[in-house]
């Protein structure tokens, strides 16, 4: 069973919103339980001239693929507006288990098609988590840390930066 199918655009200029505003998170996302998950979020705008029929089989072929493959959740193929921006998304179990699936051939494939049938078009990578008895929260998930805006008392003046340790 598909715990997001219930999930939905919360209206029709949703490919414009945060993500975790985009959609009806509250009613549909009681279904997953508490822990962390990995949702990377498609936002495009197609070509004029993009080969809709083309566009379709490559995306349904990759999502019977990640269906398949182990870690993943949920794919949300958003519709695409009257100024021909779409906003989708796919859930995943874990980071890795994202990026394993985006290696096979029919991902590959669909990914091929970018420059050809998109006008622009970006990638975010959140981190979704709910603690019992609280709403899903989304995060970016690769965070930029900034270096510190001063060195380092007494630290030695050799050109490097320290940076704080990533947050996993």
């Amino acid at each position: 069973m598909d715990v997001l199918a219930r999930l939905a655009p919360v209206s029709e200029d949703y490919a414009s919103l945060p993500i975790g505003d985009a959609f009806t998170w509250q009613d549909a996302g009681h279904d997953l339980g508490n822990g962390e998950w990995y949702l990377v979020a498609f936002r495009s705008v197609r070509r004029a001239d993009a080969d809709e029929e083309m566009l379709s089989l490559y995306d349904e072929l990759a999502h019977q693929e990640a269906a398949g493959a182990p870690g993943f959740i949920h794919y949300f193929k958003g519709p695409t507006a009257g100024d021909g921006s779409c906003l989708s998304f796919c859930m995943w179990r874990s980071r890795p288990e994202a990026r394993a699936a985006a290696g096979k051939p029919a991902h590959l494939r669909a990914v091929s098609l970018l420059e050809a049938m998109y006008q622009q078009y970006t990638l975010e990578f959140h981190r979704v988590a709910r603690r019992a008895g609280s709403a899903l929260t989304f995060e970016t998930y690769d965070r930029p840390h900034p270096a510190p805006a001063d060195p380092l008392p007494d630290a030695p003046t050799t050109g490097l930066a320290v940076r704080p340790a990533a947050a996993f």
